[in-house]
């Protein structure tokens, strides 16, 4: 094969040079492409975690301040009430506190542990979710049809 290629250019330096010099060209350009979509995806995923932190914090001060709203409206209630509201409010300031020191990475993983540890729980779950959404988007095509 080298002999091949050595007749080749050796009966056509020209045109051997020409498909030398576009092959870097484009082996050039695909690298600097390569490299501005890496960059475009790296922004982006920086975009997209200021944009989950900045959710994250005001979920959890919203579901702060449902827990205070809770609290005193159960203070104006009997000391029944008073107790529910107050277990409520705490397990708010719970969920709130959680999702402000987890991000999505700390969640997938807690998601992750849950599901080895009940396996079949998991599967049954997932299967009957996938059940539903089938019968949902069966049931919407059928109606479409009907529709037409």
């Amino acid at each position: 094969m080298p002999f091949l290629m050595e007749a080749v250019q050796a009966s056509h330096p020209r045109p051997w040079r020409n498909i030398l010099t576009t092959l870097k060209t484009v082996t050039e350009t695909a690298s600097a492409l390569g490299k501005e979509a890496k960059e475009s995806f790296d922004e982006l995923v920086r975009s997209a975690g200021r944009r989950l932190d900045d959710a994250r914090d005001e979920t959890g001060g919203a579901l702060h301040a449902a827990a205070s709203s809770v609290r005193a409206t159960g203070r104006q209630g009997s000391e029944a009430i008073d107790n529910l509201t107050t277990g409520a409010a705490d397990r708010l300031d719970a969920t709130a506190s959680y999702i402000e020191d987890h991000d999505l990475r700390d969640v997938f993983t807690g998601l992750r542990r849950f599901a080895r540890r009940h396996l079949t729980g998991c599967l049954v779950a997932a299967a009957a979710v996938g059940f539903l959404a089938g019968t949902a988007l069966s049931r919407a095509a059928h109606s479409c049809e009907r529709e037409q």
